[in-house]
């Protein structure tokens, strides 16, 4: 057997056999291109609040909120030694406050609030008004206004037309007793006004206060007396404005609930219930009023 090969065949094979050896090679050199590397895709952002993923997230946000409210403003008047209160105070009772119902909260978080959800959000609710008041009344008035924003979404106004009619059908009661509201910025107030035995004789005789002998008026503000509420003489000013201009100063005994607001609308409120509630009781004095630029307290 011949094995014999011609030069032409050997050529033709070592020509074969080097575009492999070229292949291999270049593939040993071969440099990935960065647009075939794999990159990782960016992360989504997280959510802002931990109760996105709940059922009901705005209610769960607000529940949040509240509570939130509520442990930051226990540890701003435990810092400064108010709260808890002692207990050999007497209990301080807040203003009471008006919350919106539960279809009013349906709207404004736009979720079902049921019962027992309603009922949860007063609960915290009550209990940060009940804080308002301590703070108000140890002179906080910054963690006031604080408090005022967390739950101005929820309180509602006390009065509608129907409760205005039937309030002012009971303006004055069996006892003598006047009734009026006043409202000043944020701040409102609701206002008794009781003569006393000095003054029933004023108003029975309508004589000037000059002519009769009588005490001081004894104010108080939210059951605390008018110097302890207001620290400031210029917000007693206005409050006992209407009295010192009609000469009725000592005349009448005046208990008065206020919320909202800073002092000096809250003073304002107070003093703007006191002159209708003067106002009731003495038609005379109306004049008076006028004439010392209050006129604006009988405006509705």
């Amino acid at each position: 057997m011949s094995f014999a090969c011609s030069s032409t065949s050997l050529r033709g094979l070592q020509n074969f056999a080097r575009p492999a050896v070229t292949t291999l090679r270049a593939a040993s050199t071969y440099t990935p291109s960065q647009s075939t590397e794999t990159r990782a895709l960016p992360r989504r952002p997280r959510p802002s609040s931990p109760a996105f993923f709940t059922g009901r997230p705005t209610y769960h946000e607000a529940l949040l909120s509240l509570s939130t409210t509520l442990k930051d403003a226990q540890q701003s008047l435990r810092s400064d030694h108010i709260y808890p209160l002692p207990s050999t105070l007497p209990v301080l009772q807040p203003p009471r406050a008006s919350w919106h119902s539960a279809a009013t909260l349906t709207t404004l978080l736009r979720t079902n609030i049921r019962t027992n959800s309603h009922r949860e959000i007063v609960g915290l609710l009550n209990e940060i008004n009940a804080l308002r008041h301590v703070a108000n009344v140890s002179g906080r008035f910054e963690l006031v206004s604080r408090l005022n924003d967390a739950l101005g979404m929820y309180e509602r106004e006390e009065r509608d037309e129907g409760m205005e009619a039937k309030e002012v059908k009971s303006k004055i009661d069996e006892y003598g007793r006047a009734y009026a509201t006043g409202r000043r910025k944020e701040s409102s107030a609701r206002v008794w006004m009781i003569p006393t035995k000095e003054g029933a004789g004023i108003l029975d005789q309508k004589t000037s206060a000059e002519e009769v002998t009588i005490p001081a008026t004894e104010v108080l503000v939210n059951h605390l007396p008018l110097a302890t509420h207001f620290d400031k003489t210029s917000d007693r000013d206005t409050v006992l404005r209407s009295l010192r201009l009609t000469g009725l100063l000592g005349g009448y005994n005046v208990f008065a609930l206020v919320r909202g607001g800073g002092t000096s609308g809250q003073a304002g409120a107070v003093g703007l219930a006191m002159a209708r509630a003067l106002a009731i009781l003495r038609e005379d004095v109306k004049d008076v009023l006028n004439a010392g630029k209050l006129s604006h307290f009988f405006s509705r």
